[in-house]
Order: structure tokens, then sequence, then C-alpha cells
């Protein structure tokens, strides 16, 4: 698929980039035209996605406010690409620059630190974790995001926009409250299912949704089960899983990114399957990484914000400290169980 990315000035007075690309995604798109413009793929970290009436893909950072906008060109390259064009050096008195066709460049290899590990089933059999770094499950895609074209041009708006999101409604001191309630799975001797049920909980108590769940990557990494659900269909959505890489959270899983999505239906890496199994519609969506040092744990995901509206900045990023802080008492219970088997 082409994606045509605009890309805003972090500065009023710089220049806003159009970069044309083909990649399996519009995630994928949007971090190829920010490699491209040298900010780097790791400029989203959180961000809230709106899909528009025209099919228009309207992506807000929550950390910098800029919304950056991608439009689907189709599976046919644009006409007017030109692979011969000649490049020009970015100038500040020019209006518009073309620059040449180049792909994206390749993900750096893992370091010795960020390797495999498994997590035997606890005694009840079903609590079990594994994981791929990041590195590995990229190495594994077919194909890579490229880009064939890109244009530049003097800002003429601010960096930010409205998206017609809701307005905030939710305390500022959310993340604070997240602090210091989840601290006992750092401070108390709980196992893994103990850790998982009350993280879930507390993200319910504190992020109003009609359902959530955790999940973790299998022993061998290549796919999601569900360690634990809350909601009406949490009985039955205990037998399913998500290929890694797939669907929204086996999205945010592998590339570490929390998102927040106003119409799950409309996005096109939604995992409709489940959905449809359980006869639960699926509308708005939050989903926050669990990862630690580059090494993919799973996910944590709460569906349908309660009330009919979507979720927030703030929600987002408290469930995105959520994800961390469940990355940091996973990979501490890997660690210790790697270390008993080498003794």
């Amino acid at each position: 698929m082409y994606y045509e990315v605009y890309i805003p000035s972090e500065d009023e007075d710089g220049f806003d980039t159009t970069i044309t690309v083909e990649a399996e995604n519009w995630m994928s798109a949007l971090k190829s035209g920010l490699e491209r413009t040298g900010e780097g793929a790791d400029a989203v970290r959180n961000v809230m996605c709106d899909i528009k009436d025209d099919n228009s893909i309207h992506v807000t950072d929550a950390t910098t406010q800029r919304v950056f906008v991608l439009e689907e060109l189709g599976e046919q390259r644009p006409e007017d690409i030109d692979d011969d064009d000649v490049a020009k050096a970015p100038s500040e008195t020019e209006d518009e620059i073309d620059l040449e066709v180049q792909e994206t460049p390749s993900e750096p290899e893992a370091s010795e630190e960020e390797v495999t590990a498994d997590v035997e089933p606890d005694e009840d059999g079903r609590m079990r974790v594994g994981s791929q770094t990041q590195q590995e499950l990229k190495a594994s895609e077919d194909s890579q995001a490229k880009v064939v074209g890109e244009e530049r041009k003097k800002t003429d708006r601010t960096r930010a926009q409205s998206i017609g999101r809701s307005e905030e409604k939710v305390s500022e001191s959310i993340i604070e409250d997240m602090f210091l309630e989840i601290q006992p799975i750092h401070s108390e001797d709980m196992d893994m299912e103990e850790a998982v049920n009350f993280v879930l909980d507390l993200s319910m108590d504190k992020i109003d949704a009609e359902s959530g769940s955790i999940l973790f990557a299998d022993v061998s990494g290549q796919e999601l089960y569900f360690a634990a659900a809350r909601g009406p269909k949490a009985d039955e959505i205990m037998d399913f899983r998500v290929p890694m890489g797939e669907g929204i959270v086996g999205f945010c899983s592998r590339e570490g990114v929390s998102l927040a999505i106003g119409d799950a239906q409309e996005d096109p890496r939604f995992y409709e399957e489940i959905s449809e199994s359980l006869g639960y519609p699926t509308n708005s969506l939050l989903c926050s990484p669990i990862q630690y040092r580059g090494r993919v744990y799973g996910a944590v995901e709460l569906v349908n914000k309660t009330g009919g509206s979507t979720f927030t900045t703030n929600e987002m990023n408290a469930l995105s400290y959520v994800g961390r802080q469940m990355a940091e008492f996973v990979n501490r219970v890997v660690m210790e169980r790697e270390s008993l088997e080498d003794e």
C-alpha cells in the first residue's frame, strides 16, 4: 500500500514535509517518514488515531501535540512519482524541495543483552510468558517500508490542530494515582497471576472501559495469549490467540507503541476474528505494550470507553505507565527464573 504522509514542522518557521511511502500499514509509513526527516521512528511512542470520513488518518503525538495526516493512495505506484528526479539540498529560502528516492534504513541488530527468553508454566500450567526482541520480530517481516517521494514546503500553520476528539475530562493526577497504587507488584511477594490480575483491575478502576485484558507472548514469541480478561465476554475470550504483529494489540506489542483509537472498526489493522466470533463490537480501544529494553512480552488493552466517548491523552499516558511497570515485573520474574536454571 502507498501512503502520503504529512509531517508538520516542530518549528513554526520550519518546513512541513509530505512523503510518499510504500508500507504495510499507516504506522509503518509514519515511522518511515519520521526517519526520513531525521526525527527517528522513536519520535512517536504514545499516539491517538482518528480515521476521518474521507478515510484520511489523523495521528496525534501525545508528547508534541503535532498532528500527522496520512492518506492511502492505493496499491498502485502513484503516477506522479519519478525515480529520475534529481535531489536538491534543503534550503531555508526555497518554498518547495523534491528529494531523491531512498529506502528507509534498516533496523540495527539486537545487542547481546536483548536475548530471547522463555518462562516455564506456573504450577497451574496456564500462566506462561515468552518473548522476542523487536529486532528479531522485524527481521522476520516480509518487506520493509520504502520512501518513494518527498516534498517540503514552508509551514503555513501551527504544529497542533484540532482533530475533533472529546475534551480531556480525566484528571491529570491519574498517573500519580497509578504511581502510588501499582507499587505493590514491586514491594509485595506476588506471583505472576496475582500481579496480572492486580494490574488489570487497577487499570479498569482508574480508566473507565467496558472490557480489558492483558496478553502475553507464548514461549515461541510468535503469538499472544490472554493471561487475564474482564468484561462481558471475559470467559470466552481466554481461548483466543492473536498472532504477534497482527491486529492492534499485536501491533502495539511488536512496535512498542501506545495507541488510542477512536473507531477501531475503521482501522485496517483491526483483528476482526475475535470481535465477530464473540459477537462483541469493538469501538474505541486503548492499548499499551509490555516491553522491557527491547524484549517484547505482550500488551495491556482496554476496549470501549464507558459512555461511548474516546480515550484521552491522560488515559493513554496512564496505561503506558502501567505497561512499563508490568514489564519491569515480568522481566524480574524472567531473570530470577533464568538465574535459578543456570545454577
